[in-house]
Formats: structure tokens, sequence, C-alpha cells
């Protein structure tokens, strides 16, 4: 092949070659955004008879770090709603139990064509509990040192624990909104730590979320 059939050939490659280039880096960039939705809670086990789902929100901030152009790590920092709802006897009460949670994801963009592109997650999360109370009818709220305070007579080092580690499973759909990312999906999330000592019940909340991601440039 004469030098300039060669060169001309290259030339051609890498022109074919410079869209792929450009979405690679596109998809490698990593993008910091907010992150926001709506929690169903409950508590598994014994704790609440008849535990049924209590309504909350989640919020916060997070990161999307490639590490190649389809997984990602997607660590987050959210304020999350958990806890539950529960009637027996013609009495019913609320178990509002508020954390600042810790993910950190595993994140796999799905291969797709077109411009909606599927993504599923996974990962554990540390969760620190920032208040947690059981409110009855009307105004009445007790405060869950007080309730431990109460089981202590009767269980000796009976506490609700502060702390939780969580697995998280979910997806979604993710678009392009002006340079930005946006997606929307659903995730569970399963606490492994026992709300408080003396009883098996664990928290386990379904949420819908949406975040909008922009890019970070140096």
């Amino acid at each position: 092949m004469r030098p300039r059939d060669l060169f001309l050939n290259a030339a051609l490659a890498a022109i074919a070659w410079t869209p792929s280039l450009a979405q690679s880096n596109r998809q490698s960039t990593p993008r910091f955004g907010i992150i926001g939705g709506a929690n169903l809670a409950t508590l598994t086990g014994s704790y609440l008879e008849n535990a049924s789902s209590r309504a909350g929100f989640a919020a916060g901030l997070m990161a999307v770090l490639p590490v190649s152009p389809r997984f990602a790590v997607q660590p987050e920092l959210m304020f999350t709603m958990k806890g539950a709802y529960s009637s027996s006897g013609g009495i019913s009460a609320v178990a509002r139990i508020d954390y600042i949670e810790l993910p950190v994801l595993a994140r796999f963009e799905i291969p797709a064509s077109g411009s909606v592109k599927p993504f599923v997650y996974g990962g554990p999360a540390f969760a620190y509990q920032t208040s947690c109370a059981l409110q009855g009818q009307g105004t009445i709220s007790i405060d869950c040192e007080k309730i431990a305070a109460q089981a202590r007579l009767a269980v000796p080092g009976a506490k609700f624990n502060s702390t939780d580690f969580d697995g998280i499973i979910g997806g979604g759909i993710g678009f392009d909104v002006g340079g930005r990312k946006m997606t929307v999906g659903v995730r569970y999330d399963v606490g492994f730590v026992k709300l408080i000592t003396y009883s098996d019940s664990k928290n386990r909340v379904l949420s819908f979320v949406g975040s909008l991601e922009w890019p970070f440039h140096k």
C-alpha cells in the first residue's frame, strides 16, 4: 500500500472513531447531583403488631464515579424516613424513625439503543439514627429512649440500636436533559440490624427515587 493511501485510510478511521471516543468520554465523566423521592417503610418481626407502611421521603446528595463506560461507583449521603404504622385493638401508632444514611452502590449501565439508558445498582449502606419516637393517637409521642428505659425494668440491657447496616438493590432509567442526566427508578432497602435488642424487628423500605446529575469538569 502506498504511503498516501495508508495516510488516507488512517484519517478515515480516525474520523469514524471520533464519535465513539466522544461518547465514551461523556460516559466516563464523573457526575455529581441531588437525589430524592418517596419512601414506603415498614418493620418486620413482632415489635409492632399488624405493621403496615409509613409514608415518608428521602433526599440527599450523590456522585457517579465511572470505573468503565458501563460500570460506576455511586456514593450517596441521604436523609431518609423509616419506621412503620400499626393498628391493633382499635389503637393505632406510628413508629417514626429517621436516619442519615451513607450508601455505596455499584451501578451498571445496561446497553440499549436510543436516548433512554436503563441501569441497575446494588450495595451496602450504613445508617445513623437521628430521631426515634412512637406516636399514638392525637399528639401523644414517646421517645424511643424512654420506651427502652421502661423495657429495661423487665429486660436488662434493652436498648434501641442507633445504627443500622443495610443492603440496597434497585434500578431505573436515565436520559439526557440539556447536558445533565436525569434518572427515575425504584429501590429496596433491607436492614440487617435489630431495631431494639429484645425484638426481631428490622427496617424495610421501598423507595421511588429520582436524581439530577451534573457532569464534573476540571
